[in-house]
């Protein structure tokens, strides 16, 4: 297995991308690790390390920044290190690629230079987040790739982020439902009543609508929604953590008392930590593409590098990509 690492991709590259890597590259000694990049700026973070045989450097001395718009960057800077991470994946020198950079750069890189798997009418990306049920997590995809939808492409969302849960989350059988306004089939917009009608009968082990407030309820595994709801929905609730615990530390530390309690109940505030940071998931996938590509959050430290690696790797073992592009070519070819 070969990944692609945009060594260059995010707030805190290539310090800790590079150090992400390290550590994957001496957890996961079957796997070569290819970071893309300056590579002066690269081999500098190795420090008095020796390079591990599991990692190469592949220059490329551009980078595309948080504040250049995404589809211009890409065509106006094919030497950077995301648009280069890309084409190894497209000319096949590596099977995935790992990017903690502008998420619509690498959405319009992933596009423009790997490809959309046939069958496919719009790539999406799926996003885990924490969920009161068996598997702990629900798959929220569309997660901000499409703004403006078709009701054709939420049964297709829905279809990939299903067999994303299974070949990467490992949820058996999971239970689709459609992000809505309220529970009832009558409820929602245009949009969601056209997708509705088209899901119920679409195969899936179907929940039907959920509400925005019953997300991380447990009702369902996997949720589709337009790119514009999906974003909301993440934001809301990666807000929701931080001010969670933000209430709660405060509360830990506002007497004796309370700090004797913050002591006492420190090993289960730890798990809840660990269940809403965002580190611990390493990245969203977007779907639909002829190849895995995995985008970190623009703030990825070293562990979350590390966790989206692993995620990576799951999906190159299983066999996510080829399950994807056998299914939409059958629906064709029937």
């Amino acid at each position: 297995m070969r990944i692609a690492v945009d060594a260059m991709g995010g707030d805190l590259a290539p310090a800790e991308i590079v150090a992400g890597v390290l550590a994957a590259a001496a957890r996961w000694t079957d796997t070569e690790f290819i970071l893309v990049g300056d590579q002066d700026a690269i081999r500098t973070q190795f420090g008095h390390q020796p390079q591990r045989v599991n990692i190469a450097v592949h220059h490329a001395p551009d980078v595309i920044g948080m504040e250049d718009d995404p589809a211009r960057a890409v065509r106006r800077k094919p030497n950077s290190s995301l648009v280069q991470a890309c084409r190894l994946v497209a000319e096949g020198s590596a099977e995935a690629i790992f990017s903690a950079g502008n998420t619509g750069a690498a959405a319009a890189a992933a596009l423009f230079t790997i490809g959309r798997l046939d069958g496919v009418q719009r790539p999406a990306i799926a996003v885990v987040l924490p969920a009161r049920s068996e598997s702990g997590k629900v798959i929220v995809c569309d997660a901000g790739a499409n703004v403006d939808c078709k009701p054709e492409w939420l049964a297709q969302f829905a279809t990939m982020g299903a067999m994303y849960a299974e070949g990467i989350e490992g949820i058996t059988n999971p239970r689709v439902g459609l992000l809505n306004i309220g529970e009832e089939t009558c409820k929602g917009n245009a949009l969601s009543k056209a997708a509705h009608a088209l899901l119920e009968n679409a195969g899936h082990n179907w929940v039907g609508n959920v509400e925005a407030k019953a997300v991380m309820r447990g009702i369902a595994d996997v949720i589709t929604c337009d790119g514009f709801d999906g974003n909301l929905v993440l934001k809301v609730a990666e807000s929701t953590a931080e001010y969670t615990m933000s209430m709660l530390k405060d509360a830990f530390g506002s007497s004796l008392m309370a700090k004797l309690g913050g002591l006492l109940a420190r090993s289960s505030l730890r798990g809840l930590k660990r269940k809403v940071d965002y580190t611990e998931y390493g990245g969203a996938v977007l779907l639909g593409i002829k190849g895995l590509v995995i985008i970190g959050h623009g703030c990825s430290p070293a562990n979350a590098v590390v966790a989206a690696l692993g995620r990576a790797r799951t999906g190159l073992q299983n066999g996510l990509v080829s399950r994807m592009a056998d299914h939409f070519a059958a629906i064709q070819a029937a």
